[in-house]
């Protein structure tokens, strides 16, 4: 398409973009610069058109709402975008010609952020009251590939990671930010092998300001829900208007009590599904959220102009995130947001109260194997890093990190029968009793070693940069939760067979289950884990939870 003469010249040498201004100038006389002038036009006309077009199918993370806004801002884009807030000395890695564009989205808990308003009462209460903080109640990875449809992969908040804050001590993921957006991003891509392309940063005064501009979305409420501690009150069901601060409090609420009974004035049932219930719900928003702004956005001069007002100022991104990418950006991401996959990490619970050295932690969740890096391969697409690299060309030490009766032994010989050439390290510090397995890999030159061995292991394990042992490229450190994905290799199972009723027999299949045990750490550990099942990758809605309205 040729440039437009009229266009004025870029900031900081970027690109100059084609004027999207609705002024056409004044038609030249000559029959030749008729023809250049009208298909200039055509050009202009046919790029309003696919930006709308595709900004009607497009959305499913809020920094997209910038991009949502463009096709009918006009003049007034530029002064809006500038003032988004960028940040300098953020090390984010560059993007590959024609490559993917990771980008992480980031919810801050900054409270004190927010301003007096009805239903909102909590968070003014608790900013005065001290409780604040800068950690990462949502962690999102927006994936965007030319070409292919964009996937959203979301990072439960109490996941547990090795040194997710400098000092050793705050392990759980969200707690990154604090140290600011350079210790999260390296906790992404050490901890989860995800590169990130660029950083994004909204604050509940963000996200209420869009949905207000909007005047509000509307959603499906199947029955009345409460939270005290977000603030959450819907006190009947079916398809209700809800204002920014109420949808702040819905995509917040983690301890959801729902079904109100006004005949004994108790709620009836407890959600209990806590982060992972919340991300399916924040999911479910932003595609509803999306399809407002399609709806009521695009095109329309007001309500654009009050989305970017909105955005704009409480909106903070990377300053390699130029205004010229951000448009460009969609430009490039042609799919259907209501097919586009959204997965969630995996994670096991810890059931009990979790103790880190000697430090309680509270909830606490950790990543699960082999589930975790399945869902990271679909979310990444492509070529696995490390999958192809041959066993026999990696050498891994390892180390006891238990405290009570490990399975190691058996851990070091069934890496060495999968061909990995494997050392004995001694032993670790024990962290707890119960703890996730690490898998250290010195350098990023040795990250695809470090995921080859981790895809040979199961249960709660994670990949973490560090010193490796006894000069090997990988050091595997066991925790309580571990066991070898041996090809071919039997699984131990309760006795088979008819049911037995008698306490003769029943004593018959506890010995059996105990024998079983005593020859199987991992079933040893299995039993006595006070690990949940992992969740899924692909989570659903409850029953009870919100979601879009039924279409008339």
């Amino acid at each position: 398409m040729p440039e437009d003469p009229s266009a004025p010249p870029a900031p900081d040498g970027e690109p100059a973009l084609v004027a999207l201004s609705t002024d056409p100038p004044t038609p030249p006389s000559s029959n030749r610069s008729l023809r250049a002038y009208r298909d200039r036009r055509r050009a202009k006309k046919a790029l309003r058109s696919k930006l709308r077009s595709r900004l009607t199918r497009t959305g499913i993370a809020l920094v997209l709402l910038i991009v949502v806004v463009i096709g009918g801002s006009g003049i007034y884009l530029d002064f809006r975008l500038h003032e988004i807030g960028h940040l300098k000395n953020i090390n984010t890695k560059p993007i590959a010609k024609g490559g993917a564009d990771d980008i992480l989205l980031v919810g801050s808990t900054d409270r004190c952020l927010v301003k007096p308003a009805k239903n909102f009462e909590v968070w003014v209460r608790q900013c005065a009251e001290g409780v604040n903080g800068n950690n990462s109640d949502v962690i999102m990875i927006l994936r965007l590939v030319p070409g292919r449809p964009p996937a959203l992969l979301s990072v439960p908040r109490d996941t547990f990671v090795p040194d997710a804050r400098s000092g050793g001590l705050y392990n759980k993921v969200d707690a990154a930010l604090a140290n600011g957006p350079n210790q999260l991003i390296q906790a992404i891509e050490e901890d989860f092998g995800i590169p990130i392309n660029h950083f994004v940063v909204l604050n509940f005064e963000t996200f209420t300001n869009v949905v207000d501009a909007l005047g509000g979305i509307t959603m499906y409420f199947p029955t009345s829900l409460h939270d005290e501690q977000s603030g959450l009150n819907i006190s009947h069901s079916g398809c209700l208007h809800i204002s920014g601060a109420e949808a702040l409090a819905l995509v917040r609420a983690r301890h959801m009590q729902y079904h109100y009974d006004r005949k004994t004035k108790t709620w009836l049932g407890y959600d209990g599904s806590g982060d992972i219930g919340r991300i399916e719900r924040d999911h479910v928003f932003l595609k509803v959220l999306a399809a407002a702004v399609a709806a009521k956005g695009v095109g329309n001069p007001i309500v654009d102009s009050n989305l970017l007002s909105s955005i704009a100022p409480n909106l903070t991104v990377d300053s390699g995130f130029s205004t010229t990418a951000m448009l460009h950006l969609i430009l490039d991401y042609h799919s259907d947001a209501a097919s586009a996959p959204e997965y969630t990490l995996p994670i096991a619970e810890d059931t009990s109260t979790y103790f880190y050295k000697g430090y309680n932690y509270g909830d606490v969740v950790f990543p699960t194997e082999p589930l975790d890096q399945q869902t990271i391969d679909k979310f990444m697409g492509g070529k696995p890093v490390g999958a192809t690299l041959s066993p026999a060309s990696i050498t891994v030490s390892v180390a006891d990190g238990g405290t009570t009766v490990t399975n190691t032994p058996t851990i070091e010989a069934e890496l060495r029968s999968l061909g990995y050439k494997v050392s004995d390290a001694g032993s670790a510090t024990p962290v707890g009793p119960v703890a996730e397995t690490s898998v250290f890999y010195s350098s990023p030159s040795h990250l695809a070693e470090a995921e080859r061995v981790l895809r040979s292991l199961s249960g709660a394990v994670v990949l973490a940069k560090g010193t490796t042992l006894g000069g090997a490229d990988v050091t595997v450190v066991t925790g309580s939760d571990v066991t070898v994905a041996v090809p071919g290799a039997k699984t131990v199972s309760a006795p088979s067979g008819p049911a037995v009723t008698t306490a003769t027999g029943a004593a018959s299949v506890v010995a059996s289950l105990l024998s079983a045990m005593a020859s199987s750490p991992a079933l040893l550990a299995a039993a006595t884990s006070p690990l949940s099942p992992p969740t899924s990758a692909a989570l659903a809605l409850a029953p009870y939870d919100p979601r879009a309205c039924p279409k008339k």
